[in-house]
This record gives structure tokens, C-alpha cells and sequence, in this order.
């Protein structure tokens, strides 16, 4: 860093006249008011001086309308420093009109390191810019293109960068569920991954970096929703097969088995009818929101009459499946016995599939411990959540045992039921327990509907011709003056073995009313539905349950489990109660237990889709299905679902089945008549159907 010398013509500081030492012309300091200019020295680089006075030595400013004094600059001289002058006035005092402040450092070398930069000029900054955020703009009710997948499209919201697509949800962020987000097109495709419902809402926000912008609010027409329903038909569909007759799904709803009890295929022809009333299992896999069919199963000692796939059984993952065959004959018991034998005609009989990924495959062929003819092993079954426990009903089976594993041999309790719980343990299932109810009888058909929780430890046994006239929970079981009013029974396992849990019965118990002709649990075993389908009452939902006016009617009934035990809390009807609907001839829980699902196959509107006329009257037996939903501890009624081809005497509702996530329901109507090529020809007369939602 070069130093500067400034060089002192002067005999002081304080200037009152000096010479120019280039040109011999006096020069006079001027007065503060008036500008001095700076003689120049042209192609001579100066550098001003970087080390400025300190605050307190700086002159004092001049008036705010008048310009600063500046002294004459010093012509920079490339010689070396000459020896630093004496300050002769070192010890004189300025005049206070003409002092001015020394410059310390006039003949001081800078110090590189202290050296300051000037400063770099003060720039305006921009104008602060407008936010621009999105415009409004309008969506559109979406279509229907397959299945539950739906085309949403919308105007283009000036200034959006990116756009989000959401199912309303008062529970969640900005009341938004989002389906898809970060889109740069007015439009999307989404496969909706909740039940088809009217009630639904769905908007569009539109975004950028200055904020958002909401669409308006939609729901999906009925038109749109009547086209959503998925219908499944056999692929080998003919008449009185009775496709439908029994329904199941995994919990996450991606996986769904139909069963044809009637169906008369072969196992490599399944269109030669050559074996009447045999029965087959159809299974689906969905793919891109496509349903196939991936297995067409056949009992492996298929025989006319037997009826394979009477009752069916998914586990919540959907790899293992259990498919009963009530008229199958074989005197085999236990696990794998000779099944080709037919010398106990009816006593039944589950056969297991596993899917090994690619195919299903045949797992085990069961029977009861203490088989015998008409017992109807396998009128219901149901697995647990990974397929490795099986609960079996045989409401035929006669022994007179009162007890948890007692004696079997007996018959001489004709139709008093039984169930059977079977485990697998070291891939091998085995029987590991007979249930029989504290007050079995004759008729009692103990076993008519079972179900398990997802985790295997509860199980709930329906026994609709029970017929005590106890009305409430592990009342007096042994009067039995109360024909066929029904009951539940609840079984835990305590970590060593099955225990008998409660005995339930309806508070409004009355003759006939066969309460236990359904049962569902949810995955914890805290809740229990229970459906008496010939239940008398026209009152709504917790309403009078006293009235007899209905015959048929149905209803259902929730328990609910508490430290305390086991109690009634909801007493559910249908909107439209009426006569011989029979609400309540089924009945499913999703695994929360916040949503339950009940068929009436005898309602008789002839509405189609969601939500249409319940009033309507004028198709016997077409058949219904009801959505009620736990908003916030009250059960409503939030759905009134038909078929999308309603016909008289579909039997819609006879059967149906709920995801474990509540977000696909199936419903058979195994009188259904179409044949498949035109939904609504008739021409196939109890072929039956499937229904998604």
C-alpha cells in the first residue's frame, strides 16, 4: 500500500495565505460561505487520505444551506517522506472564526491493517411488491369413469402455481383430506378410498407463494354414484346358482371372495354342470382400481349337493380363506381324514386356502372332533386377523354338554349347537376347544352365526332359538318360556383356555324375536352387534322398543364392554321400518366399531343407488342395506343403500361383508337375475350378484 505525502507550503495549519508553489499565486483562504475549487493535477493518481479524525476532532458542520469548506488538496509527490516540519504554532491559539482542526495524521503512514474502506453508496430499496394471490374459480361435480374412480375438474385459478384436491374432513388441517396434491393441471383422477356416500364434500385450494385460494364445495350426483357401484357376477354365471350367497373381504379391502352355494362347474370345466348344486368360491384382487378374478376354488371332493361355499371366511390380511360345505358327508373327523367316505350325510365340513402369492392353494380339511350326520358343521365360520385361529358354528350338532369341552358323545340334545375353535401351531391346525353354551337345549342352534376378533382372544356365538325370557345381560337363563326369543354368548380366552365370558340378551326379549340370527365383533373384542331379524318394533333408532306393531321387522344391538362388563347401550332400526323387512339378517362391525352395517333382504323399495326413496313400497323383497356411524357417542343412520339394478325379489342384503378400515363394503344378492351381459334383462333367474361400494 503506497503512503501519500501531503506536502505542508505553509507555515501552519491554520491557513490564512500561502503561494502556490507550481504557480507564485497567493492564495486566499475564502470565507466558509464561499466554494473552493481544488486545483487538479492531471495524469497524477491520487488516493484520498483513509484514515479519518476521530468524532470529537472533526470540524463542526456547516450551515444546512451552505456547502463545506474543503481545503486545498496537496499534489502527491512520488519522493521519499521528507523529515516531518515542526508545528510552529504549536502552542498558539486559533482565532475561533477561522480555527480549524489539525489533521493528526497528516504525515502519518497508514496502517494497512487499520486501513477503512470508504463506505459504498446508499441505494434505495424497490418498491415492496403487491401479493398477487390466487383468483377464484369453480369445480365441478365429478364423474364417474370405473369403479371409484372419479375425474374432478376445475377452472384455472389465475396466478396458482399448484392446486390440492381435497375430501372435506371437519376433524383435520384446513378441513382438508387430501387426495392429491401438488397439481399443476385443472384436473385429476382419484380413486376414492372411502365407501361411496352422498354426504361426502370435496373442494379444490388453489396455492402460490402469496397465498391460497378455496373452490367451492361439491358432492358426487346420485347419476355419478349409481355408475361408481362395482357389480360382480360369476364368470360362469347361470341360473339358480345363488352367487352371493355368502360375501368377505380383507380389512384394507383389496382383496373379496363370493361364494356360489348352488353352482354346479367342475374344477377344470367350470361351465360343464355336471356336479348340481356343488358349490364354488370366487376370489378378486383389485388392481388400479380394476376387480379380477384371480381363483375359481372348488371343494377337492366336490360332490352334487353339497353346497360348497354355504358360509366363507377371509382373515384381515386376505392370504387365508375358509369355505364351508354344510351338506358335505364324510365321517371323517378331525384334521385331513379320508373325505371321500359319504357315510354321514350333512355333517359338514371347512376346507382352507392359503394364497401362496401367485395361486390359492389347499391348506386343511377339517371336521369336528365328534362329527356326525346333520351336525351342519360350517354353517358360519370366521378367522382372525393373520389366519392362524378358525371359529366354527354347527348349529346341528345335538350333544347335551353344558360346558366348555364336555362330553360330545351325547346326543340326546337334538339341534342344541356347538362351535369349535381351531389353531394353527407349528403349521398344523388343531382343535383347541368345543363350546357349548351354560344352558344348552334342544333347538337352541347354538352356532347359527359366530365371529372372532381380529386378535383372536373373543368370540361371539349367536343362538337365535335360545328361549329363555330373561331382558338383560347374564340374567336368568334357565326359564325357558320364551320360544326362540335368542341369545349371545361371549367367550374370552384367558391365556390358558376359552371361558365362558356373558350371556346376552335383548332388553326387549320377546318370543320369536331370534335375537343371535347375527353376530359381528370388532377387532378388540369391547364391541358386539347382534341382529334378531324378526324383531316386532316400528320404532326408530333408541326409540320405544316395546311396540309389537311390525311383525319381522328386525332390529340390531350394540354391546359394549366396560370394567363393569358387558351392557346394551344402542337399540338400532331402520328410518323406514316396516313388516317382514327382516333388518338385522345380517349384521358388520368395522374394526373400530365406529360404523355398522345391517341388511334387511326384505325391504321392498324399489329406489336404486344411495339415499334414494325409502318409502317406496312396490318391490317385495328387492332387498336394502343401512349405514349407521358413531358421530361423537350417537349411532345415525348416514346411509340408505340399494342396489344399482333394483329388481322384486333380488334378496339384496341376504349377505354382506365391511373392510376392517370401513372403506369397502360388499353386499350379495344371490336372487338376482341378470345374465351378465345386461344387468337388468332377468333372463338368469337367481344367478345372483355382488355388490361394492
Amino acid at each position: 500500500m503506497k503512503a501519500l505525502l501531503l506536502l505542508v507550503t505553509c507555515s501552519t495549519l491554520f491557513l490564512t495565505a500561502c503561494n502556490d508553489t507550481e504557480t507564485g499565486t497567493e492564495l486566499v483562504t475564502p470565507p466558509q460561505q464561499q466554494e473552493v475549487e481544488l486545483p487538479k493535477t492531471p495524469d497524477v493518481e491520487t488516493t484520498p487520505d483513509p484514515i479519518q479524525p476521530p468524532e470529537s476532532e472533526k470540524p463542526p458542520l456547516p450551515p444546512v444551506d451552505t456547502p463545506p469548506v474543503l481545503p486545498p488538496k496537496a499534489e502527491p509527490k512520488p519522493d521519499p517522506v521528507p523529515e516531518k516540519q515542526p508545528d510552529q504554532n504549536q502552542n498558539k491559539q486559533p482565532d475561533e472564526d477561522t480555527k480549524q482542526q489539525p489533521d493528526q495524521n497528516q504525515d502519518k503512514q497508514p496502517d494497512e491493517n487499520t486501513t477503512q474502506q470508504p463506505e459504498p453508496p446508499v441505494i434505495a430499496p424497490d418498491p415492496t411488491p403487491v401479493p398477487v394471490p390466487p383468483s377464484a374459480f369453480t369445480l365441478t361435480a365429478p364423474t364417474s369413469l370405473s369403479g371409484k374412480t372419479f375425474l374432478f375438474q376445475w377452472q384455472t385459478s389465475q396466478n396458482a402455481n399448484e392446486y390440492t384436491l381435497c375430501r372435506k374432513n371437519t376433524t383435520a388441517t384446513d378441513n382438508c383430506d387430501v387426495l392429491s396434491s401438488g397439481l399443476t393441471e385443472a384436473n385429476k383422477q382419484v380413486e376414492l378410498n372411502s365407501l361411496l356416500s352422498t354426504s361426502e364434500t370435496y373442494f379444490v385450494v388453489a396455492n402460490n407463494k402469496d397465498g391460497s385460494q378455496k373452490s367451492n364445495e361439491v358432492s358426487i350426483e346420485p347419476s355419478a354414484l349409481l355408475n361408481a357401484i362395482g357389480l360382480l357376477k360369476a364368470s360362469n354365471t347361470d341360473s339358480n346358482d345363488n352367487y352371493g350367497n355368502a360375501v368377505a373381504v380383507s380389512n384394507d379391502g383389496s382383496t373379496i371372495a363370493v361364494s356360489a352355494f348352488k353352482e354346479s362347474g367342475i374344477v377344470n370345466d367350470p361351465t360343464a354342470n355336471s356336479a348340481a348344486l356343488s358349490g364354488a368360491v370366487y376370489v378378486y384382487r383389485k388392481t388400479n382400481g380394476i376387480w379380477n378374478e384371480v381363483a375359481y376354488l372348488k371343494a377337492p371332493n366336490a360332490d352334487d349337493k353339497d353346497e360348497f361355499g354355504y358360509a366363507i371366511a377371509l382373515s384381515g390380511d386376505g392370504n387365508t380363506l375358509a369355505v364351508s360345505t354344510i351338506n358335505e358327508a364324510s365321517s371323517a373327523t378331525g384334521i385331513d381324514g379320508n373325505q371321500f367316505d359319504n357315510l354321514a350325510p350333512a355333517s359338514g365340513a371347512v376346507y382352507l386356502y392359503v394364497n401362496s402369492g401367485t395361486s390359492w392353494q389347499s391348506q386343511a380339511y377339517i371336521k369336528s372332533s365328534n362329527s356326525n350326520l346333520v351336525d351342519s358343521f360350517g354353517f358360519s365360520v370366521s378367522l382372525d386377523s393373520d389366519g392362524t385361529t378358525l371359529l366354527v358354528g354347527a348349529p346341528g350338532e345335538s350333544s347335551s354338554a353344558q360346558s366348555i369341552n364336555g362330553d360330545e358323545t351325547d346326543n340326546t340334545g337334538s339341534l342344541s349347537g356347538a362351535a369349535y375353535v381351531f389353531e394353527l401351531q407349528n403349521n398344523q391346525w388343531t382343535q383347541t376347544a368345543y363350546l357349548k353354551s351354560t344352558n344348552s337345549y334342544k333347538l337352541d342352534s347354538f352356532g347359527y352365526d359366530v365371529a372372532l376378533s381380529e386378535d383372536g382372544l373373543t368370540a361371539a356365538v349367536g343362538s337365535p332359538g335360545e328361549d329363555s325370557n330373561a331382558t338383560s345381560v347374564n340374567g336368568d337363563e334357565m326359564d325357558n318360556s320364551s320360544d326362540n326369543s335368542g341369545a349371545a354368548y361371549v367367550f374370552v380366552h384367558n391365556g390358558t383356555t376359552w371361558v365362558q365370558d356373558s350371556y346376552l340378551k335383548a332388553l326387549n326379549s320377546d318370543s320369536e324375536d331370534q335375537f343371535g340370527h347375527s353376530v359381528d365383533v370388532n377387532s378388540d373384542g369391547t364391541v358386539i352387534a347382534i341382529g334378531a331379524f324378526n324383531e316386532a318394533s316400528d320404532s326408530e333408532i333408541n326409540g320405544n322398543e316395546s311396540g309389537n306393531s311390525a311383525s319381522g321387522a328386525g332390529a340390531a344391538y350394540l354391546f359394549y364392554k366396560s370394567q363393569a362388563g358387558w351392557q346394551q347401550e344402542d337399540y338400532i332400526k331402520a328410518v323406514n321400518s316396516d313388516a317382514s323387512d327382516h333388518f338385522g339378517s345380517d349384521v358388520q362391525l368395522s374394526s373400530n366399531g365406529k360404523a355398522l352395517v345391517v341388511g334387511a333382504p326384505n325391504e321392498a323399495s324399489s329406489s336404486q343407488g344411495l339415499d334414494g326413496d325409502v318409502q317406496l313400497n312396490d318391490a317385495s323383497t328387492a332387498g336394502a342395506v343401512y349405514l349407521f356411524t358413531d358421530v361423537e357417542g350417537t349411532w345415525q343412520q348416514t346411509e340408505y343403500i340399494k342396489s344399482s339394478n333394483t329388481d322384486a325379489g333380488d334378496g339384496f342384503g341376504s349377505a354382506i361383508a365391511i373392510s376392517g378400515d370401513g372403506n369397502t363394503l360388499i353386499v350379495g344378492a344371490k336372487d338376482e337375475a341378470s345374465d351378465g351381459s345386461d344387468f337388468n334383462d332377468n333372463s338368469s333367474a337367481g344367478s345372483g350378484a355382488a355388490y361394492i361400494y
